[in-house]
């Protein structure tokens, strides 16, 4: 896999209750860990986001 994909590794530390609940979504979608806590991620910014824009209208 030649430069697919630029990723730097990251740690991170989560509490036990949120990292089960992320690999039983992961499963239930068929995603990777890993793909899920990111997709988890993007959709908390873009949730931010929508509601910094309702806030200021």
């Amino acid at each position: 896999m030649k430069d697919a994909h630029k990723v730097a590794p990251f740690s991170l530390r989560l509490r036990e209750e949120v990292r089960e609940t992320a690999e039983q979504e992961a499963k239930k979608y068929r995603r990777s860990l890993n793909a899920e806590i990111g997709l988890l991620i993007e959709e908390g910014f873009k949730w931010r986001e929508m509601q910094s824009k309702q806030a200021v209208a």
